[in-house]
């Protein structure tokens, strides 16, 4: 058994003079916006295996449809905003969002009732990739590729504490409280992400002799509405992010349709799913927090990017061979939680990790593209061929070993992918590579 102490080494090991208060700003903010998505994310769920696979098909399209209008728009934004007021604009734009949802499902009108819940169930899936696209964009312009490797999963491990969070508030309330003020609740955790985000820029400045290259960096990066893609066409490391990516989503939609029809087929109750679906997150979350804790920044820094990337890949061989046997309830919901822990908990850090050795037109652009875009491309395509496979009348075990050698090509990206960032990060000038960014701890 590991004494607490060194345990506790772990933490403060990882994390040097004058980044302390910066790491508890930006593990704040995610705690906060994460807890307000694992509070809407089982609603959604429920509204998504109401319909089956077919309605699904049509919603994955739909979000598809809604990002590629959505990036532009936000392409705009990073264009004109300095940092600090596009975090602002976004979040607060969100919290509107889920006023006016609030609103519409206390409607007592059948027809307003169903369009709500689709548009839900989309607007859902857009908060959750923007939220944590500008999170981590910011995080990737404050912090440096060493720094990413040694505080990145702390910072994620915060984000999956408000995750657990939200998914016990989610399950105790559920029954209790209906839908509608449920929503009351991820408006408030935004606001106080905000708040945490505002300390976090505060305290960006690094010492004296940074401060001018702080100011610089929170103006506008500039460019057209575009530029965030012709970046991706222009650089093949970007290009391999998204194939990266696209795999990532392709393989997690699979299984998230797999989801729906077995949850569908199994149990009739909406509210019983709800709970399941709250359960399932807690359950995943808590692992998740487990492998962040203790493994993550660990794995990141003995063995690099390129071995930590091809983890998941393996994890989900193993799912879907497993599926391809045992198409149950209780295989899906060990397949789910396995994959989950190992996406969130290793693979999000080393992703983000990627991002650090980029320039900041690209962290934010075409970060934003790749993050929205590609992955509901993602979930979109992979859906669609997902749905006609089953109406032709292929079982899941011919499905789930038939992706078997697709997951073999995306572990060879993701080798791929690591050697790359870990060229570019020795391609760095020297000082970049060796001095740290340090924050300032003026309080005001």
């Amino acid at each position: 058994m590991v004494p607490p102490k060194s345990i506790a080494a772990r933490f403060t090991d990882r994390v040097r003079p004058g980044e302390f208060a910066a790491v508890a700003w930006a593990t704040a903010w995610f705690f906060f916006i994460l807890l307000g998505y694992l509070i809407v994310r089982p609603v959604r769920e429920t509204m998504g295996s109401i319909g089956g696979t077919r309605e699904l098909q049509g919603l994955m399209a739909a979000t598809f449809a809604i990002m590629l209008v959505a990036v532009p728009v936000y392409s705009a934004l990073v264009a004109a905003l300095p940092r600090r007021w596009l975090v602002r604009v976004v979040y607060h734009f969100f919290a509107a969002c889920l006023l006016a949802f609030f609103l519409l499902m206390r409607v007592e009108n059948e027809l307003v009732q169903v369009w709500t819940a689709r548009v839900f169930f989309v607007w859902v899936n857009v908060f959750a990739l923007f939220a944590t696209s500008v999170f981590w964009s910011v995080l990737a312009d404050l912090f440096t590729s060493d720094q990413g490797k040694r505080l990145f999963g702390l910072v994620a491990a915060g984000g999956t504490a408000g995750a657990i969070t939200g998914s016990i508030v989610t399950s105790k309330l559920a029954g209790v409280l209906s839908t509608s003020w449920l929503l009351l609740i991820p408006i408030v955790m935004i606001e106080a992400g905000l708040w945490c985000a505002w300390r976090l820029e505060k305290r960006s400045a690094a010492e004296s002799r940074q401060g001018h290259q702080a100011e610089k960096q929170d103006k506008p990066t500039g460019g057209g509405l575009l530029s965030g893609i012709t970046l991706i066409f222009r650089s093949p490391y970007l290009a391999t992010i998204c194939v990266f990516l696209f795999f990532v989503q392709a393989c997690g939609t699979q299984l998230y349709f797999e989801q729906a029809e077995i949850v569908n087929a199994t149990i009739e109750s909406k509210q019983q799913r709800t709970v399941l679906f709250a359960n399932l997150d807690l359950g995943a979350q808590v692992l998740t927090l487990l492998v962040q804790a203790l493994l993550s920044s660990v794995i990141l820094r003995r063995f690099g990017v390129a071995v930590t990337l091809v983890i998941l890949p393996l994890v989900y061989g193993l799912g879907f061979a497993s599926l391809a046997f045992s198409p149950t309830l209780a295989t899906l919901m060990v397949t789910m939680i396995a994959t989950r822990a190992t996406g969130y908990g290793i693979t999000v850090p080393a992703r983000e990790v990627l991002f650090t050795v980029v320039s900041r037109e690209e962290k934010y652009k075409s970060k934003s593209f790749i993050d929205t875009v590609v992955l509901r491309g993602g979930d979109a395509i992979s859906g669609q061929v997902f749905g006609s496979l089953r109406s032709l009348g292929l079982t899941f075990t011919t499905l789930n070993l038939a992706v078997l050698p697709i997951v073999g090509i995306w572990a060879a990206v993701a080798w791929r992918l690591g050697g790359q960032q870990k060229r570019r990060a020795e391609e760095q000038p020297l000082e970049k590579q060796t001095t740290l960014r340090t924050f300032s701890t003026d309080a005001d």
